[in-house]
């Protein structure tokens, strides 16, 4: 079985026969002749089940055939197709085998299409091969007369001529072909051609007498109209009666050897010499295709199998692409994996590493909580239009500025900041002893007033860490704290709002000395107001601060 993608099988019907080619790539593999007879057909039906799924062309030569040159209004799309079928039905209804060639456009004000009309008249010598190839289910492209591929072979030759007349002796007779500007007008064919040489000519010269008159009255030529007569044969035969009829008659007639264009199409000037019909149909086998006349009822198993051929391709494509991106996603899946295993290793390489560094590292008297809380503390206070972020900065460096003995025993437990026009503002809190770590309390808005001078306010209760009852050191250390905070150029004022021991002399003394260990002693709690210069106030006292050394906001 040859493949269908590289093979063709073209046939040609005569009234008498069948002749059968098998090309592939343009180059004649075999071809087989069959008779139109019972045995003929049988043989057919027996060679065609080999290349069913050989896209099949037949070309029809038959002496029964129809030539019409109309005009049609220029129409496009469905316009177009209604117009051809309502001519074809005019002048065709009831025949299976026709169609509608495009010549030109005329180049008057209207600008109408020519078209050639074409039909078989008479299919009767065609009907048992086409039966035969239904009943096999092949896949028959198309049907195609032999008159329509001449002009393909005029355009071979280069015959440039407004009026050719171009005879062919072919095996079903002499075929006559007139084109005018190399396009088809009308073919006839003369079955019964004499075998005698002398009477070969005399036969060449009625039979063109016949057809001049025939166009003649077709209007297709005038009287006078030049008719350039192409003798075409394999052999060289037709070089004396060519001869003959320009010098006898004063006729234009000219000789063309066909041995040389079948050898430039890949045949030998011998089998076309027994076969003329295999030049036609080579032209077909190399893709050179004319108007199809078959209907589509002939052509749907060729159209079905594009289709499946159509949903093979497209289906190898799909599945190509699954493979592709199957691959991809693979290889992405892949790429993945070794990724993350790499970044396992690493992890553990650096967790390995910062384990070895960390073993130097001190400890830090801060708990991972408490620093959790200070950066969520942080967080919320940047979303504010104001922070306290001044106050908190000038109780840290009061702090950071007294002695080690001092920075141990004092430990903030609340600060209240505000940013207020009320001087006078105050603390409405009890003094309750709140744990470390419980946050900044603030009073200021989103919106601040306009046009009025806010101070920050800030209230700030601490204790005296491991308060033994030595009052003296607590004052001392609260001292020297409220003197750190008060030598901050950012402070406007600062006061004592509660010391760590009650010094009035009004206060009676309560307790017992039987045993001092037993006694549960009362925190040293204290509590400060510190009210903060404004930042214009501030440069203007102390320019020089302003820039580097004073604390930002």
């Amino acid at each position: 079985m040859l493949k269908a993608s590289t093979t063709k099988l073209v046939l040609c019907a005569t009234a008498n026969s069948l002749l059968a080619g098998i090309w592939r790539a343009g180059k004649l593999l075999g071809n087989q002749t069959f008779e139109h007879n019972e045995a003929g057909h049988l043989a057919f039906a027996a060679f065609l089940q080999k290349y069913l799924g050989i896209p099949l062309y037949l070309i029809a030569d038959a002496v029964e055939e129809d030539y019409r040159l109309e005009s049609l209004p220029h129409a496009t799309g469905a316009a177009k197709h209604e117009l051809i079928s309502r001519k074809l039905n005019q002048h065709y209804r009831g025949m299976d085998y026709r169609t509608a060639r495009f010549i030109n456009r005329d180049k008057d004000k209207r600008k109408d299409d020519n078209y050639l009309f074409v039909a078989l008249s008479n299919d009767d010598f065609l009907q048992a091969w086409v039966k035969i190839i239904q009943a096999a289910e092949a896949q028959l492209v198309g049907v195609y007369l032999l008159p329509m591929l001449s002009q393909i072979l005029v355009d071979k030759l280069k015959l440039t001529s407004p009026h050719i007349l171009l005879c062919e002796k072919l095996s079903s007779g002499l075929r006559q072909s007139y084109l005018h500007n190399g396009h088809l007008r009308m073919s006839r064919l003369v079955p019964s051609v004499p075998e005698e040489t002398g009477k070969l000519g005399y036969f060449y010269l009625v039979e063109t007498e016949k057809t001049r008159l025939y166009l003649m009255s077709q209007r297709y030529i005038t009287r006078d109209t030049p008719l350039n007569l192409v003798l075409a044969s394999a052999d060289g035969a037709t070089q004396q009666i060519s001869q003959g009829i320009s010098q006898e008659q004063g006729i234009e007639c000219v000789d063309v050897n066909l041995g040389v264009l079948a050898k430039a199409l890949g045949l030998s000037a011998s089998m076309i010499q027994q076969k003329p019909e295999l030049l036609h149909m080579q032209l077909i086998a190399n893709g050179m295709l004319v108007d199809n006349l078959a209907p589509d009822n002939l052509t749907k198993y060729f159209k079905f199998g594009k289709l499946k051929q159509a949903i093979g391709l497209t289906s190898a494509l799909v599945g190509l692409v699954g493979l592709i991106a199957a691959g991809l996603v693979f290889k992405l899946g892949w790429d993945n994996k070794m990724a993350l295993e790499q970044a396992m290793q690493d992890t553990v390489i650096q967790q390995h590493r910062y384990d070895e560094v960390a073993k130097d590292f001190p400890q830090t008297p801060i708990s991972a909580d408490d620093l959790k809380t200070a950066v969520e503390f942080n967080k919320t206070i940047a979303g504010f239009p104001k922070s306290p972020r001044r106050v908190m900065q000038v109780v840290s460096q009061a702090l950071e500025a007294s002695d080690a003995a001092v920075l141990d025993n004092i430990q903030i437990q609340r600060i209240r900041w505000a940013l207020t026009n009320d001087l006078s503002l105050k603390d409405q809190d009890q003094f309750i002893p709140i744990s470390t770590g419980s946050g900044v309390q603030g009073g200021a808005e989103d919106t601040l007033p306009q046009g009025e001078l806010l101070v920050e306010v800030a209230w700030v209760t601490a204790e005296i860490a491991n308060f033994t009852g030595d009052y003296r050191k607590a004052l001392n250390n609260v001292n020297q704290f409220v003197t750190n905070l008060k030598a901050d150029p950012n402070v406007a004022k600062v006061t004592v709002l509660q010391e760590p021991v009650n010094v009035s002399s009004f206060v009676d003394l309560q307790g017992s000395t039987m045993d001092e260990q037993s006694t549960q002693r009362q925190p040293a709690l204290f509590k400060l107001k510190i009210m903060l210069k404004s930042l214009a106030e501030l440069s203007q006292t102390n320019p020089d601060q302003t820039g580097a050394g004073s604390v930002q906001p």
